[in-house]
């Protein structure tokens, strides 16, 4: 939590990662926080739920790649700890080696996030179809595990701050399947955050009465009614029986909080279960790649 004056932020570590510049956009004044790195997207979680951290950063969706199920999963099952905010993430993925191996041809293995590897198959398909791919729970600790290990023919999939703070070689840049690759994270936390809210969303888990999901239909026509619009609509198994399932819904509710409101309300005269998760500010970062 607080330590002295400075506000506490956990994300998923080590240093170097996607979720790090996510903060640094969030919070450019370094000074008035302190950083926390956690090992994986669960122990973030963990710490969000244990209030560890004042704001605790997670990954939850990828252009590419698709949701974060992890993230989706604790959101739903395991935490009620409210939303305060979103920040998009240009995400441009480097292919990085040791230096000392800037003349091996024939590499063996490349680390890299599944998210990341995910989202440079293409790439990978290409020039490196033969290669073993290893999992890491970041990419900062992919490129971290191969600066570690200069006489192994190595690569890592990670991005340029990575590169720097590793003192690794870049083989090739921009080697995601798409240059428009995006990360939406999102900020956990109790406080709400004083951010610009030129662009404002708000998130709902909706669960039906008896696998009734044709009632997902009478959910959007009331949230077209109240001249609302869903910019995201996801099912996630309930973790009961097969075929019951919850939906998270995304809503842009820039200027419209007060149609919002009503039609939640109206959402649970239907007999639903409604559970927000936040109303917050939207943002996109610059990181001057």
């Amino acid at each position: 939590m607080m330590k002295g004056n400075k506000k506490s932020i956990g994300y998923l570590g080590p240093t170097g990662t996607f979720t790090e510049l996510a903060v640094n956009a969030l919070f450019p004044n370094r000074q008035s926080v302190s950083l926390q790195g956690y090992s994986s997207i669960q122990a973030c979680l963990l710490a969000a739920r244990q209030i560890e951290t004042n704001y605790t950063v997670v990954p939850i969706e990828n252009s590419i790649g698709g949701s974060v199920d992890m993230t989706l999963d604790w959101l739903i099952n395991e935490i009620n700890v409210p939303i305060q905010a979103e920040v998009r993430l240009p995400i441009h993925h480097e292919l990085l080696a040791n230096q000392s191996q800037s003349l091996t041809h024939n590499y063996e293995v490349i680390y890299g996030h599944p998210q990341a590897l995910k989202q440079c198959n293409q790439y990978l398909r290409d020039f490196y179809p033969d290669i073993e791919q290893r999992a890491t729970d970041s990419s900062a600790l992919a490129a971290k595990i191969i600066s570690e290990n200069p006489d192994e023919s190595w690569l890592a999939i990670a991005n340029f701050v990575a590169k720097d703070i590793y003192g690794l070689l870049e083989i090739k840049k921009n080697i995601e399947n798409n240059i428009m690759n995006m990360t939406r994270f999102i900020v956990l936390g109790y406080e709400e955050l004083m951010l610009p809210e030129d662009s404002m969303k708000s998130s709902i888990i909706v669960s039906f009465p008896e696998k009734k999901l044709m009632m997902l239909h009478k959910v959007l026509a009331i949230i077209d009614h109240w001249g609302i619009t869903p910019t995201k609509i996801e099912s996630v198994p309930m973790k009961t029986e097969l075929g019951e399932y919850v939906f998270l819904i995304d809503i842009d509710t820039t200027n419209v909080l007060s149609s919002y409101v009503r039609a939640c309300s109206d959402i649970r005269d239907l007999n639903c279960k409604l559970r927000q998760l936040g109303t917050y500010p939207v943002l996109t970062a610059d990181i001057g790649y």
